[in-house]
């Protein structure tokens, strides 16, 4: 249950280097991706109606788009049957649903799965009263619908809409109103509510509150005998067909907040309920024994047999709780606890302040955690921690960390106490102003979650799985004093699944997951659960998955409205895709500041021509890759490249890589897919392995004029180990500047790169001048990228001759002691480098002659592969 809130074929240049350009490039002449792909899973825009009654029995249509292949209708919590279904066309699906009578009152998660994947999360209401739709037109008060009380009504705000509903009243009758809108999660829709008499008067309107957010509530007890009309509109006249509502009226009460704020796991409470506008009443609730991911419950309490519509949240917690006693003002006055445990209290005036003291050994660490706003208080506290001495020092302070509800870690010192200041942000007060404050130690924890991506999507947030192929899940690991290695459990998996976690190491901010289907497992959507433990034996449980969803974005800057937060992952079984994605496990190491191209096959099945959206769906600590790299519809083999940072650490990772099917073009000129996926296919899993450089090289800075020849010196400063020579090329040098390879063996202790500066080389200071060096081992070439250094070109001296010196007059120069010795280890350099094949052993070749993973040079490829 959740909780709502808010191709192996290489280049064919003849040389390893790019020499006037510091950039790496992918070992195929690949094609970024230029526009968004288009997508494929099914989506879910609207649900009429957005709700029902409990024990009913209802026709619901979802309309959104790749809906044509509908096989399954998933609530996930199990509670609401699905009778049929019925694909009408791709824009829209019919199902018949069946509510039992003791369904679980409010909000319930639903999904579309199609035989290509499993739509976005949208939820569905559940309700006590009876349904009624909205009858247009009903713009105005003359029109209104007539509607009964105990009445729920379904309908649309569209633009400029505003929906009227009369009612007949009797004298001092009391009439309230609640609208389920933005709460619906499938607009951003602020709503706006009124209620008028006949002559026109407002007698009670209201927008946004603290216990709805932006749903409006109201309740008045009206003077006279009449007709009354109840006004809904979007509150700045807005509206579009995505602003479903449901509006119930009746004779309920409407609180806002329970006191106390809390109670133990099915405990028996005598609850006050707080914010009705007729007052105040009592009841006694009997609370679950769990409530959910964040342990608040949704308690819909009754007042002379009529229950609200409206659920107020009570914290459920084992937590000793300590109510806070007045006067507490100031610090020496503070209400005393020990902890772990909590404190209840209240501003029940403006500028009230609160002080509480929590003892607790010296030393250690303790989360202060503030409920509010959470429970429905229209508070929004701000804490601060201080030392519970004369001074009275600040320790620490928070506000807003969880929407107006704040949260801190507080190191307790040397007195073995601390003292915390509580007060609203805004110094207001009142009764509904209560509040909760939890005290637990902080212990290790690991809890995972797959990170959302672009804003106004939950892409990837769920796993489709193809048939008789992988895929693969990232998650993030929120650690909490705890950074060793963890393992993870699965269970609850589809049958036919196996779920296989890639090591999550020490130091790593997540890890992925592979999901395998077999051939013949049965199309379906499963709830999965993951256990966090420690790696070791102490087999520690750490934690698990807290996934959130954003659901509902809007104004100002797509600002999150609403989201949901779960601890089960929809897991579904899906049709084959029409690819399979092989990886090469590498036989050389990636270094630091180095480069690797990973060999990746593509398999197309019969009947599929199209493209491949290539992607490293997760990234070792200090390894990066290009992403969106798309693999022509001809190629079925590529070098993907990926690099290491200076600081990588050095270890072997287990990783994979992934590929997305595209569609192939309809028409070549136009580039339109016909088909198309954002399923990840994913490759088995192998160990690349980052280690230290094999060679280190500093190249110093160097400077020289317009239209003359230099020299650029290249010192060792970590000798190679390695057999045969090195290939070692400047990198990074500006345009109508040159230079060549040069060769380097393990026992040399300088370089020397020859540097030819044109005549219209741009005048002033390089920077990202670098040497690339690739070092043979195994038969690969193992690239490296050394650190950068600076050239800099001058203009010359005005009078100065800008022509080379003759030969003549270079001879009659006098040669200092370091020049000599350039000269000679150039002319040793480059006699060496112009060794015949038959006199050199030292360059690895592969049966045609070509350099293994040599970015630049082509092996063989197959007879069809060449006939393309």
């Amino acid at each position: 249950m959740g909780i709502f809130m808010r191709k192996w074929t290489l280049n064919n240049h003849s040389s390893a280097f790019n020499q006037k350009s510091g950039f790496l490039f992918l070992s195929l002449s690949l094609l970024l991706l230029s526009s968004s792909p288009l997508r494929a899973d099914p989506t879910i825009d609207r649900i009429i109606p957005p709700g029902a009654k409990q024990g009913s029995d209802v026709e619901i249509e979802l309309t959104g788009k790749f809906l044509e292949s509908a096989e399954e209708l998933v609530f996930e919590e199990g509670l609401i049957q699905v009778q049929h279904i019925d694909s009408v066309d791709g824009s829209r699906l019919k199902a018949r649903i069946s509510i039992p009578p003791d369904c679980r009152l409010g909000a319930h998660r639903l999904r579309v799965r199609t035989a290509r994947g499993l739509s976005e999360l949208r939820t569905f209401r559940v309700g006590a009263t009876q349904q009624v739709n909205e009858i247009e037109p009903n713009n105005e008060p003359s029109k209104a619908q007539n509607i009964e009380l105990e009445q729920t009504i379904s309908g649309v705000i569209t633009g400029e809409d505003v929906d009227c509903f009369v009612v007949h009243l009797l004298a001092s009758s009391r009439i309230a109103a609640v609208v389920d809108g933005i709460r619906l999660d499938q607009e951003m829709f602020d709503s706006h509510l009124e209620i008028i008499d006949s002559r026109g008067f407002v007698l009670g309107a209201n927008d946004d509150n603290s216990l709805l957010g932006q749903d409006p509530m109201l309740s008045i007890v009206v003077k006279e005998e009449g007709d009354y009309t109840i006004r809904l509109r979007e509150s700045a006249y807005g509206g579009n067909n995505g602003c479903v509502y449901l509006l119930h009226v009746g004779t309920f009460p409407i609180p806002i907040v329970a006191w106390p704020p809390c109670g133990m796991p099915g405990e028996e409470v005598k609850f006050e309920w707080l914010g009705d506008p007729a007052g105040s009443f009592q009841t006694r609730v009997t609370l679950p024994e769990s409530a959910g991911v964040e342990g608040i419950a949704e308690i819909r309490p009754e007042r002379d047999g009529k229950r609200s519509t409206a659920p107020v949240p009570v914290r459920i917690s084992s937590l000793a709780t300590v109510v806070e006693s007045e006067p507490n003002d100031v610090p020496d006055q503070a209400s005393h606890s020990s902890i772990p445990g909590a404190f209840i209290g209240r501003m029940d005036s403006k500028n009230d302040v609160d002080w509480l003291r929590f003892s607790a050994s010296k030393g250690t660490t303790w989360r202060v955690t503030a409920y509010g706003r959470r429970l429905g208080s229209p508070i929004d506290l701000v804490l601060n921690a201080h030392r519970d001495d004369k001074k009275r020092e600040k320790i620490t302070g928070s506000d807003d960390t969880d929407g107006p509800d704040s949260d801190m870690r507080v190191l307790v010192p040397d007195e073995g106490s601390f003292l915390v200041r509580i007060n609203d942000h805004q110094r207001r007060g009142g009764p509904e102003f209560i509040y909760r404050i939890e005290a637990q130690q902080v212990v290790p924890h690991v809890d995972l979650a797959i990170p959302e991506g672009r804003s106004n999507t939950q892409e990837r947030l769920v796993v489709t799985v193809p048939q008789g192929n992988r895929t693969v899940a990232v998650f993030n690991a929120n650690r909490s004093e705890y950074s060793d290695d963890v393992r993870l459990e699965w269970s609850d998996v589809p049958h036919g699944v196996l779920a296989t976690s890639l090591p999550f190491l020490a130091g790593s901010p997540g890890g992925a997951v592979l999901f395998e289907a077999s051939a013949d497992a049965p199309l379906g959507t499963g709830m999965a659960r993951v256990t966090v433990r420690s790696a070791h034996e102490t087999n520690e449980l750490l934690g698990g998955l807290r996934q959130s969803t954003s659901l509902v974005f809007g104004n100002p800057n797509q600002t999150q409205y609403r989201a949901t937060i779960t601890d089960r992952l929809p897991v579904a079984v899906v049709s084959p895709s029409p690819i399979t994605v092989h990886l090469k496990a590498p036989i050389i190491p990636l270094v630091r500041r180095g480069r690797f191209d990973l060999q990746v096959r593509i398999e197309r099945a019969e009947g599929f021509k199209g493209a491949v959206k290539l992607e490293f769906p997760w990234k070792p600590t200090g390894v990066s890759a290009l992403a969106g790299v798309e693999i022509p519809e001809d190629i079925s083999e590529i070098g993907y490249t990926i690099n290491a940072t200076a600081d990588a650490p050095v270890r072997d990772w287990q990783i994979v890589v992934a590929a997305t099917p595209k569609g192939a073009p309809a028409d070549k000129k136009k580039g339109k897919a016909l088909q198309q996926s954002d399923l990840w296919v994913a490759s088995q899993p192998v160990t690349l392995r980052v280690a230290e450089t094999l060679i280190e090289l500093t190249l110093e800075k160097s400077s020289a004029e317009v239209g003359q020849e230099t020299t650029i010196l290249c010192k060792v400063s970590k000798p190679g180990s390695f057999e045969g020579n090195a290939k070692c090329k400047l990198m990074g040098l500006p345009v109508h500047v040159d230079s060549q390879e040069v060769a380097l063996s393990a026992d040399v202790k300088e370089l020397i790169f020859p540097v030819v500066i044109g005549a219209d080389a741009a005048v002033g200071k390089h920077d990202n001048i670098f040497c690339q060096v690739l070092v043979p081992l195994n038969g690969e070439w193992v690239i490296h990228s050394m650190p950068a250094s600076q050239l800099r070109i001058d203009r010359p001296l005005s009078g100065q001759s800008q022509a080379t010196t003759s030969s003549d007059d270079k001879g009659s120069q006098k040669l200092s002691r370091r020049e000599k010795l350039r000269a000679a280890q150039a002319q040793s350099l480059s006699k060496a480098t112009t060794k015949t094949p038959e006199d050199s052993t030292a360059v690895p070749e592969d049966d045609t002659g070509g350099l293994k993973n040599n970015p630049n040079t082509a092996p063989p490829v197959s007879t069809k592969d060449s006939a393309k």
